[in-house]
C-alpha cells in the first residue's frame, strides 16, 4: 500500500485551501485531487505537489448575472457533493417526502444524510424540502388567482393548517395576508412609475 503524508493549510482571507501532497507516486496525488472534486471542491492550480483548491459554491454567478439571463434562480445552492439530493428534492417536492426517501434515493443512510447536509449547508434536509415548498407556493400565490388550500395542496402538504404554519414561520404573514401584500406593493409600483417614470 501506498503511503503518503498530506499537509493543509488554511488562508482565511482568500477562503482558499492550499494542499501539499508529499507522495512517491503522482497516482496519489491524482486520487487526492479526486476525492476534493467528489467532496464539492474545485482545483485552481496543481504545481510540483502543490494542489490550489476552493469550494466551487465561491463561484456561484452574483444576482445580477441571473437577473441578465432571465433564468429563475434555483433556491439550492450549487454544491456538486449534494447535487442528487437538491435534484430529488426538486423531482419530488410537490409530493409526500421524507428524509428516508431523499437517502434511499441518494444511496445514504439518513443519519449520514443528515449529518453531510447539516454540516455543509447548515440546514437539515427536511428544512430544505420545506424550503423549496414555500418558494414554491409564493410563486403560485403571485402568478396565479389559485386558492391558498389549492396552491397548499399543489406544492406537497396533505394538512393545510401545517402549511400556513411554515408559512407564517418563513414570511410572518398568512398566505392570503402576503400575497394580497405582494400584489399591493407591484400595483404601487407601477402607480408610482406611471406618475414619475
Amino acid at each position: 500500500m501506498q503511503s503518503y503524508h498530506v499537509k493543509t493549510l488554511l488562508i482565511l482571507g482568500e477562503k482558499m485551501t492550499k494542499i501539499l501532497v508529499i507522495a512517491e507516486n503522482p497516482e496519489s496525488t491524482n486520487l487526492l485531487v479526486k476525492c476534493l472534486e467528489t467532496a464539492g471542491f474545485e482545483v485552481i492550480s496543481a504545481e510540483n505537489g502543490l494542489v490550489c483548491v476552493q469550494l466551487a459554491q465561491e463561484k456561484l454567478s452574483t444576482t445580477e448575472e441571473s437577473k441578465k439571463s432571465n433564468t429563475p434562480q434555483s433556491i439550492f445552492p450549487a454544491i456538486p457533493r449534494l447535487r442528487d439530493v437538491f435534484e430529488f428534492i426538486e423531482l419530488n417536492y410537490h409530493q409526500s417526502i421524507s428524509l428516508k426517501e431523499v437517502a434511499q434515493a441518494v444511496g445514504y443512510s439518513s443519519a449520514y444524510l443528515t449529518n453531510l447536509v447539516r454540516n455543509i449547508t447548515g440546514k437539515t434536509v427536511n428544512d430544505w424540502i420545506i424550503e423549496r415548498r414555500i418558494a414554491q407556493a409564493c410563486t403560485l400565490l403571485l402568478s396565479t388567482n389559485d386558492s391558498v388550500n389549492q396552491i397548499a395542496l399543489e406544492v406537497g402538504y396533505q394538512n393545510i393548517n401545517h402549511f400556513y404554519s411554515q408559512f407564517r414561520d418563513f414570511h410572518k404573514n398568512t398566505p392570503h395576508a402576503w400575497r394580497e401584500a405582494q400584489r399591493s406593493k407591484v400595483s404601487q409600483n407601477k402607480i408610482h412609475t406611471a406618475h414619475f417614470g
